[in-house]
């Protein structure tokens, strides 16, 4: 028997849904480390691109102070001999940039845009995690104060269902027991 009904059941689960830090403790580390863990790589994608220009720059390019011209094709108009004019292609120069400040904001920015990629999927993700770990102890708590006919229920995304079923099966077993017991006395 479990106890309320359906429709109370699913009001209460979806007001709690709106709360994404419920164990804020294990989803506070478990962020810190998916972070860290994405930080590091891109630390070492960041890393391995400031070595290429530094690697480029041992070996004679001098990368880091190279200009690079940006061009605009125009187009000019020029005579073509007989008294004619024609459109002759050329490049103006509109202006000079070092390599290095072409390539560096775009990776910082990107670097930055993962992060808080990141760090979205993480609260998401432990949410599942921790909201299903948050209710089996609390179905426990109740068990243990006595209630039989609990059961854990999950929601469709939500993490450790396989733990859920055999909590559950544990708990069928319980109050099988405790059945046969009430009866013998």
């Amino acid at each position: 028997m479990i106890i309320g009904s359906k429709k109370g059941f699913m009001a209460k689960n979806l007001q709690k849904r709106k709360t994404f830090l419920i164990d804020r403790s294990f989803q506070y580390r478990f962020i810190g480390v998916f972070l860290l863990s994405t930080i590091l790589a891109l630390v070492i994608f960041t890393g391995a691109v400031v070595l290429y220009y530094w690697a480029s720059s041992m070996a004679g390019d001098n990368l880091f102070k190279e200009f690079i011209d940006i061009n605009k094709q125009v187009y000019e108009l020029q005579e073509d001999g007989g008294g004619g004019q024609i459109r002759v292609p050329t490049t103006e120069t509109i202006y000079g940039v070092k390599r290095w400040e072409i390539v560096l904001p775009p990776i910082l920015i990107n670097n930055l845009f993962i992060l808080i990629i990141i760090s979205a999927i993480g609260i998401i993700y432990s949410h599942r995690i921790a909201g299903p770990a948050y209710r089996i102890s609390r179905v426990i708590g109740r068990v243990l104060h006595g209630e039989s006919g609990v059961r854990v229920t999950l929601r469709k995304k939500d993490s450790l269902k396989e733990l859920s079923e055999r909590i559950n099966d544990l708990l069928i077993a319980f109050d099988q027991m405790r059945k046969v017991i009430d009866v013998e006395e």
